[in-house]
């Protein structure tokens, strides 16, 4: 608390050069202070929305609960109806409330962009500010994918390669003999890629290496990555054996 109230008559001091008195922060004769707690929030906004608590804090206490008017500041980006406002609430004998904002517009959101909604708290002139009197929230669309490339680049030796893709149960769903194994064997190596659909729900990816060196040969070190937009599922590279396994769901 000295230090809260060392930082706020500095910032008088900046402000006003002296014209204040410093705010004394008593919980019960002391002056209010108000803000939020937090400065950015980050949400990832999946396709059945996701309410967002802020978190704000009072310097004083009160009998009954107290609501607090937010508004949006200019400078924030995406639509209003991306969103859905509720109430900066303080409980009755509590110093800390929180407000609740929904983001619910997913189909309106556009895919990898991220909109920041700034808010402010409306704040009297006989309230002090504590913490920050704005916040801000980062919003960004889950990443919904369910087409999925495989990109291996091979050593020296593709004939040795294999790989295949089970679901939750063991099942193989996607192998290596749909796409072209066995792969050629290329001096310095070649980029082989297969490209198909999961549904949503949990795998395992496995890539093999009949020689045991995984993808180097000694020479050429190769590497794979399977990977569904910007979401990599799974990556490795150089000598990992005979075989490696990564599980991974989908939309999940």
């Amino acid at each position: 608390m000295k230090n809260i109230i060392k930082i706020i008559c500095i910032t008088f001091l900046l402000v006003s050069c002296g014209d204040f008195e410093p705010v004394v922060y008593d919980s019960v004769n002391g002056q209010t202070g108000l803000g939020f707690t937090v400065s950015t929030t980050n949400v990832v906004v999946p396709q059945e929305g996701v309410t967002v608590m802020v978190s704000a804090q009072s310097t004083k206490t009160s009998t009954s609960d107290r609501s607090f008017n937010v508004t949006v500041d200019e400078s924030s980006t995406g639509s209003s109806s991306d969103y859905t406002i509720g109430s900066l609430t303080i409980p009755a004998g509590e110093y800390d409330g929180a407000l609740s904002v929904t983001f619910d517009n997913f189909d309106g959101l556009e895919d990898l962009v991220t909109n920041s909604l700034v808010l402010n708290i409306e704040i009297s002139g006989d309230v002090a500010v504590v913490g920050s009197a704005k916040t801000t929230i980062n919003y960004v669309k889950e990443v919904v994918c369910n087409d999925f490339t495989l990109t291996i680049n091979e050593d020296g030796f593709g004939s040795e390669r294999n790989w295949d893709i089970t679901d939750a149960d063991g099942n193989v769903v996607v192998e290596c003999a749909d796409y072209g194994c066995p792969f050629s064997d290329v001096t310095g190596g070649e980029t082989n890629t297969a490209n198909f659909t999961l549904p949503d729900g949990c795998y395992t990816f496995t890539i093999y290496d009949s020689y045991g060196d995984g993808l180097f040969d000694g020479n050429v070190t190769g590497s794979y990555e399977l990977s569904c937009s910007i979401i990599i599922h799974a990556s490795g590279s150089g000598n990992f054996g005979s075989s490696e396994s990564t599980d991974f769901c989908v939309n999940q």
